[in-house]
């Protein structure tokens, strides 16, 4: 059967699935066969035990999502290396929806990183060091889906 979690406790280490039937089954760690860790909405395949208890839990992957975040990413390693410190905050506003706020920082830092390029020699490694830094930063934001950063 096919469902999904509703909530996983991770100090009691039980959770609540829907499944298809609309129906709610109950599970434990125990039970879970998978090698992600059991989290609220993850789409899953399981079987049901003689007592109502979900067994033998699987997540159901989403090829089509895992294409499109990494595509996603691939255009935020573009977009920084192309636009820089506006590049980055392009790419955690608009690509990875991050609040303004949670944006400035980077973008300031990558910013200074970018003044750098002025100084001979030194201010080319850093700036190398701390685009590329961003690039790999962005592409992950871009990649992890809900992601708090």
């Amino acid at each position: 059967m096919t469902g999904k979690i509703l909530g996983f406790d991770l100090q009691n280490q039980d959770g609540v699935i829907s499944g298809e039937n609309g129906k709610r089954y109950k599970f434990t760690q125990s039970v879970w066969k998978d090698t992600t860790s059991p989290k609220k909405d993850l789409k899953i395949d399981f079987a049901v035990d003689e007592n109502d208890m979900a067994i033998d839990i699987y997540v159901i992957k989403d090829t089509a999502a895992e294409n499109t975040s990494t595509m996603m990413g691939i255009i935020s390693l573009a977009v920084t290396f192309f636009l820089g410190f506006i590049g980055t905050f392009l790419s955690r506003v608009i690509i990875s929806k991050q609040p303004v706020g949670g944006a400035v920082v980077p973008t300031l830092i990558h910013f200074i990183i970018t003044v750098t390029i002025i100084i001979p020699v030194i201010g080319w490694i850093v700036y190398l060091i701390g685009t590329l830094y961003y690039m790999v930063k962005n592409y992950k934001l871009a990649t992890i889906p809900n992601h708090i950063n």
